[in-house]
């Protein structure tokens, strides 16, 4: 009866105390390498403590967090088990080899990926469990030496990483977790921390509540007949930068297929150089090398891997049937020879199309200027009439919007550059481009489109808009 009661206090204590991964805010782990295993704690003694050793790598001054997530149930009595952040120094000298040795188990004679519930050899077990044992009694605690606590505390087990520390550790660090009680204790183990990984378990990331979705928008053409694909993410959750390794087995890539036969696989650090599809917000765009000649079926996928956990699977593929533009006649009418240029470089061709596509003048308009859900300045063009030529986007010298910050020249973007889909090619089309510039303070932002006059247009007084945008 008394060990009955004694078991059902821990496990009251345990429901009371442990604190859940999974509802963490998203921007508490929103930047550097993520670690999320499952770990079980034998039952141990005061004189005979069970061990897991969790190695981990940080390339980056940073803060390291460690999270630990009960799972399971909990049998036995004693006191709480310990969780321990301590770095590589612990060994005394550790040289990479050794090191590689940490990181690498080997276990039944065969090198195979740490797990986290590795123990060492029993030698150097009873050496470092006599090592420990002396640490948390002293007052004055070694270098090595970056805090500890019992599993069952609310918040995480936090260090912070300087650059001074960096060197010395080369960035070798382990999480201990040590158990000398009777009972049994599982769950999951979580370090976030400044690097470049993402080892998570499976099961474990499909149980995260933020996820991300990722999801194939669109499948088209551009002015010169080459399949652009549009990805968006959907979803509330992060996709973390460090996912966007172009490397190994767990690369997220994006594959296109014409009439069944695959003719592209991308890696997402391609795919998405500006970490656009890190949150939720605005698509991105990729302009891929396959050029259509004849109509044809195209599909795309992205994560075709599966790499992702997601909310929606079903989205990350589309196809589409694509038929091609005729190639554009050359302005004589006569094959073979040479467009004529006006003085400034342009295409006379281009700017005569102009005049007669869609019976009238086309009419680019400055529409807006905002940020977006990651305070980069975006903003978006509107053709208000008559469309424009294919090879208006190839013009010498282009076409092109001028940005402004705060009365200063900031970026010039050409409109290839601007509307990489064509959408501007139709009447009443409209193209978003969103910079790279995050917003830290209040700015006047500026947009002139066809500040040179390179166009003629149906109305010039609306290519000039500022906004006062505040972060």
């Amino acid at each position: 009866m008394k060990r009955f009661i004694t078991l059902a206090l821990l496990g009251f204590a345990l429901t009371l105390w442990f604190l859940p991964v999974s509802p963490l805010h998203a921007d508490d782990l929103a930047s550097g390498a993520r670690l999320h295993k499952k770990f079980k704690l034998l039952p141990g003694k005061d004189d005979d403590r069970y061990e897991i050793f969790i190695p981990f790598e940080v390339t980056a001054p940073g803060r390291v967090r460690v999270y630990i997530d009960p799972t399971g149930s909990a049998s036995g009595s004693g006191e709480f088990p310990r969780v321990l952040l301590v770095d590589a120094r612990i060994f005394e000298k550790v040289d990479l080899s050794t090191w590689t040795k940490i990181r690498y188990a080997i276990v039944d004679n065969a090198l195979m990926n740490y797990h986290p519930t590795l123990r060492l050899c029993k030698e150097a077990g009873l050496w470092l469990r006599e090592k420990l044992d002396k640490l948390l009694g002293r007052d004055n605690k070694p270098d090595w030496y970056h805090g500890s606590q019992k599993i069952n505390e609310k918040t995480p087990l936090v260090h912070d990483v300087d650059d001074k520390e960096l060197r010395k550790t080369e960035g070798r660090y382990l999480v201990m977790l040590r158990n000398g009680s009777s009972g049994e204790f599982h769950g999951s183990v979580l370090v976030s921390f400044p690097g470049g990984g993402w080892e998570v378990e499976p099961d474990l990331e499909a149980a995260y509540e933020r996820k991300p979705d990722l999801a194939v928008e669109k499948i088209e053409l551009d002015p010169d007949n080459r399949v652009l694909v549009t990805v968006a993410n959907r979803g509330p959750g992060w996709l973390h930068q460090v996912r966007y390794n172009r490397e190994g087995e767990r690369v997220i890539r994006l594959e296109v297929e014409v009439n069944g036969k695959k003719e592209a696989a991308v890696p997402l650090a391609e795919v998405d150089p500006k970490y656009a599809l890190v949150s939720k917000g605005a698509p991105v765009t990729y302009r891929t090398e396959i050029r259509l000649a004849e109509p044809a079926h195209v599909s795309a996928v992205i994560d075709a891997g599966d790499v992702v956990s997601e909310p929606d699977e079903r989205n990350n593929r589309r196809r589409e049937s694509l038929t091609p533009r005729a190639a554009a006649a050359p302005a004589s009418g006569e094959p073979g020879k040479r467009v004529k240029r006006d003085a400034g470089g342009g295409s006379a061709q281009a700017q005569d199309a102009v005049q007669q596509s869609g019976g009238g003048a086309p009419d680019l308009v400055a529409a807006d200027i905002f940020l977006d859900n990651r305070r980069r300045v975006a903003v978006r063009i509107e053709n208000r009439g008559a469309g424009l030529p294919a090879d208006l986007y190839r013009a010498t010298p282009p076409v092109q919007a001028h940005l402004l910050m705060n009365g200063r020249s900031w970026a010039y973007v050409p409109l290839a550059g601007l509307d990489p889909a064509g959408a501007l090619r139709q009447s009443g089309g409209s193209a978003v481009w969103t910079s790279d510039h995050v917003l830290r303070e209040a700015a006047d932002i500026t947009l002139i489109v066809d500040e040179g006059n390179r166009l003629a247009e149906g109305n010039e007084e609306n290519n000039r808009l500022t906004r006062r945008l505040s972060p």
